[in-house]
């Protein structure tokens, strides 16, 4: 299996993900919802760090789509189909529709086969039929197709959900693409804001963060009640506590400590008030992927384990949402 990062909207954010994309990782794309990814996509080919793409030729807010947009995947088609000519050892993969609701998608992938014949048709359903023919892309909690297939996280924010399981789910999978919301331009799920409109872009620690989901969690803790979430919420506000590690938990205390197994602490999320459901919330002082750093420079593995109270409670990834999933 190969990891990837699913940019989507990566048109908006070029130069970050030039500096950033890890060497050997894919990276997945819309062609032009969020303006011409052609450029982006050439320049992160031209860095040879990037073996395998995957572009959604066109989406939809509502899933439909049809033969009047024939012209348009002919036309996509065939720019990458000459982008595959100029960096022939690299596995150029094109979705004619990103989560489609079509019973037929096969006529659609054969038009992408006909206009690009050096590039990998992906059929990417949404409520529509999976291919037979043709290889398959699910995301988020869809179901598992019969033969080769890619999964994405997209549409399920990778910092919430239970890696672990999704990647040992998918362990089959020919790519697994990593997504969070701030890939799309917004702050949070659930955020309505007009595409030109997004402000909400990633930034280097954020792709960090991201890439950091890939490596193992090992064995971790936490009593039941307990909720350790590796991305506080971010509103956009300038907030210094957005994106940092955030405890939900039943006890209150002065602090929450991270500690090596030598003892030296980590970290300590200072106590900072009463949530809504009568738990309280701590918040670290840092991303949780740099922490788990520390925790391995420190004693050899990133987990840290948890104090409270000068008492040991449990232990953590700090790369890791703990406790509960969405």
């Amino acid at each position: 299996m190969r990891y990837g990062l699913d940019y989507l909207a990566g048109a908006r954010y070029s130069d970050l993900i030039l500096r950033e994309h890890p060497e050997g990782w894919a990276a997945g794309f819309f062609a032009n919802t969020f303006g011409n990814a052609l450029p982006t996509v050439e320049r992160l080919l031209a860095t040879g760090r990037c073996p395998h793409v995957r572009i959604q030729l066109l989406w939809s807010d509502s899933h439909t789509f049809g033969d009047g947009d024939i012209p348009t995947i002919r036309r996509l088609a065939r720019a990458y189909q000459a982008l595959k000519g100029k960096y022939p050892s690299v596995t150029i993969e094109l979705s004619p529709f990103c989560e489609h609701n079509l019973q037929n998608p096969d006529k659609y992938l054969e038009i992408v086969k006909n206009e690009a014949p050096d590039c990998v048709p992906v059929n990417v359903p949404w409520r529509g039929a999976f291919s037979k023919r043709f290889k398959n892309e699910i995301h988020g909690d869809h179901s598992k197709p019969q033969g080769a297939y890619n999964y994405s996280l997209d549409g399920m924010n990778g910092p919430d959900a239970n890696i672990t399981a999704l990647k040992n789910a998918h362990a089959s999978a020919d790519v697994f693409f990593f997504w969070g919301i701030r890939m799309n331009g917004n702050y949070h799920m659930g955020a309505k804001v007009a595409r030109p409109d997004r402000k909400g872009w990633p930034d280097s620690r954020y792709i960090d963060s991201l890439i950091a989901l890939h490596k193992d969690k090992g064995q971790t803790n936490l009593p039941r009640g307990w909720l350790f979430k590796s991305h506080a919420e971010n509103k956009g506000t300038g907030d210094p506590r957005a994106e940092k590690p955030v405890w939900v938990v039943p006890v209150k205390a002065r602090a929450i400590e991270l500690r090596a197994d030598n003892g030296q602490v980590i970290d300590s999320a200072k106590y900072y008030g009463p949530f809504a459901d009568g738990r309280h919330r701590y918040y670290c002082s840092d991303w949780g992927f740099l922490l788990a750093e520390k925790a391995r420079r420190i004693h050899g593995h990133p987990r840290a384990n948890v104090f409270v109270n000068g008492k040991r409670i449990g232990i953590i990834h700090p790369s890791f949402r703990e406790g509960s999933w969405r």
